[in-house]
């Protein structure tokens, strides 16, 4: 029988099982557990809870039933609170606006932020596990300083101001897990369900694909029939006869609107299987799969084609080209340090220090992120229900907690939360406005993180990480090797070790489906599916990968967390199913447009689910309310 995982996915290690009750009213069976579990003890830590964390039971059926069915509170208690800002969210971006506010006028302004999660830092989550007297930290969500030499100056300069030299720590990241480059050794792992057996063959798979290396030898060592592998080695190396001549005309529009896959079948030639083996690079940057992604998007990104495209379709996408070399820089527990920090510089009390080095280590205390006498606040499983702009210049903002329901008021209001909840949280927005809002459909994920006992697999395994192409997660490695302050990584094959895994769990297309059609039905997905089913899938696909190296799912796993986001990466628009619209006119553009004293924050509002996004978002959401001078 195998090894039982304690599921602490609610507060405090209290499990609601009520998906879909609304939180309306003190008296329904889910406020009463709230109630029951939101007493703060000494002890309270969501960082250490396993289970089911991210989108937990509890942090969204306020607004669900809001968004669903229209259903919110009938009146609420006016506390006598007021404030020169609330912020609705406190991700990145919310955290970063309450900072730039608070840098314009003054340590003194009253901040208040609300979030509907038992946790600060939105995506940017902390996952902390405990084991043989060490701490392991994994990123649960959002995750690197991405190509950091490309931010705009404000977004460098919080970056810089809450004290993470980016040189250095990259120089604390140990070498072999860089996810993306051509010479890294990664791990192809291909399934018996789809390739007859399981399979793990290390090679620097990113360069094969481009005709780098050694890639004939490497390709003939795959699983897949041999005229397949002749198929892909011409393939790669530019030498294959497309079994469909290119449109003569009109290339560019042909890349644009032509799915991958349909490109890899009816013109490369390949097999169902063998046109997989790139999913997880599409699937990791997309959450789709190559059959809801256009040609152009997939070599854009890192899949094979231009070799047998030609000069004339590269020189048609050259515009629209990734050309910049990319940067990758991790923190342990990825941009939950950043939004540590930044409560940390908020609201000193809450954790002592104020290196990036102590930081690591650092115990918050819960306790202290909403008391009275603190200019900034922070208050926690607080689902906001209504943002208003009054007669007298200020905003008032009501919310749902503990099943009670409150409003407090405000001078000025950012919203840092999901853009598709803001029509329902601002009821009086205009319809263009709205209609903006609500156009993007956030991408699903999933960030699993494993703890075993030691790495004796992991290291026989031979690299960090492994592509899964036709697994249930289609990226699997050890967590960042990063060593800062008292925080070291150990490659000791008797420590314990955390696995990180990530996929998003979307379907095939039925051809007759969106990008945000499917995001909308793995969103359903995700909701549905219990821990117990997310643990089988979890421990099968372990046991396929490193069986055969000798972990024993049953005696080796200790811990599983499972970092579920409904609401994931911002939308990015895609060739397939979006249009082309001028500048100044697109659905994020018009969305985000001030309304009154609210305005909006959010990667969303930007259009590009990175760091630098939520910051820019940040910044140009404050200086909305309060000027550019």
């Amino acid at each position: 029988m195998a090894k039982q995982i304690t599921r602490r996915d609610f507060l405090n290690g209290v499990s609601i099982g009520l998906a879909g009750a609304a939180v309306i009213g003190p008296h329904t069976a889910l406020a009463e557990a709230i109630k029951s579990a939101s007493a703060l003890s000494s002890d309270y830590y969501p960082p250490a809870l396993t289970g089911i964390r991210g989108n937990h039971d509890g942090a969204f059926e306020t607004s669900h039933a809001l968004a669903w069915r229209g259903e919110k509170p009938s009146s609420y208690q006016d506390l006598n609170e007021e404030y020169d800002l609330i912020v609705v969210g406190s991700g990145i971006s919310g955290l970063a606006a309450a900072l730039f506010y608070q840098q314009k006028a003054g340590k003194d302004a009253r901040i208040l932020l609300l979030d509907n999660h038992d946790e600060f830092g939105g995506h940017a989550r902390r996952n902390e596990f405990h084991s043989q007297g060490r701490m392991l930290l994994a990123p649960g969500g959002s995750g690197n300083f991405q190509d950091s030499h490309l931010y705009s100056p404000q977004s460098k300069q919080l970056v810089r101001d809450l004290g993470f030299d980016i040189d250095k720590v990259r120089a604390a990241m140990a070498p072999g897990w860089d996810l993306a480059s051509p010479e890294s050794q990664v791990g192809l792992y291909t399934d018996r369900k789809h390739f007859g057996k399981d399979t793990v063959i290390n090679g620097p798979w990113m360069g094969a694909w481009f005709g780098m290396g050694n890639y004939p030898e490497l390709i003939q060592s795959l699983t897949v029939p041999a005229a397949e592998q002749q198929k892909l080695i011409a393939f790669v190396e530019g030498t294959l006869a497309l079994k469909k001549p290119l449109p003569e005309k009109n290339i560019k529009e042909f890349l644009k609107r032509t799915s991958y896959e349909n490109f890899l079948r009816e013109y490369v030639g390949l097999a169902e299987n063998t046109s997989s083996l790139w999913n997880t690079v599409i699937g990791v940057t997309f959450c789709l799969g190559a059959d809801s992604i256009s040609i152009a998007d997939a070599v854009k990104w890192g899949s094979p084609g231009f070799s047998v495209l030609g000069q004339e379709a590269y020189e048609a996408l050259a515009d629209s080209m990734i050309l910049e070399d990319s940067d990758v820089v991790w923190m342990p527990d990825g941009n939950a340090s950043l939004a540590r920090q930044m409560v940390r510089r908020l609201i000193p009390a809450a954790a002592p220090g104020s290196t990036i080095e102590d930081l690591i280590t650092a115990r918050f205390d819960y306790n202290k992120l909403d008391l009275p006498n603190h200019p900034v606040r922070l208050r926690l499983n607080s689902s906001a229900v209504n943002a208003h702009n009054n007669t007298d210049g200020s905003v008032s903002v009501s919310y749902v907690t503990q099943g009670e329901t409150y409003r407090v008021k405000g001078k000025h209001c950012i919203m840092a939360c999901y853009n598709g909840m803001i029509p329902h949280l601002c009821p009086e927005m205009p319809k263009e406005q709205k209609e903006g809002l609500a156009y993007g459909v956030k991408t699903p994920l999933l960030v699993s993180i494993v703890m075993v006992r030691n790495r004796h697999a992991f290291n026989k395994a031979g690299v960090e990480v492994f592509h899964c192409p036709t697994s249930p997660y289609k990226m699997v490695s050890g967590t960042p090797p990063v060593s800062i302050g008292d925080y070291q990584h150990s490659d000791d094959p008797d420590s314990p070790m955390l696995i990180y895994m990530l996929t998003s769990p979307t379907d095939k297309n039925n051809g007759s489906q969106s990008g945000r059609d499917l995001y909308r039905q793995a969103r359903h997905k995700l909701y549905t599916t219990t821990f117990a089913d997310y643990e089988r899938e979890i421990r099968e696909q372990l046991t396929g990968m490193f069986g055969a190296f000798g972990l024993d799912a049953e005696r080796d796993i200790e811990a599983i967390t499972i970092n579920r986001w409904s609401h994931g990466y911002a939308y990015d628009y895609m060739d397939l199913y979006d249009p082309k619209w001028p500048e100044g006119e697109a659905p994020h553009e018009l969305g985000r447009k001030p309304f009154g004293r609210i305005s909006i924050a959010n990667s969303d509002s930007e259009n590009r689910a990175y760091l630098d996004g939520a910051i820019d978002a940040a910044w140009r959401a404050v200086n909305e309310q309060l000027g550019n001078g």
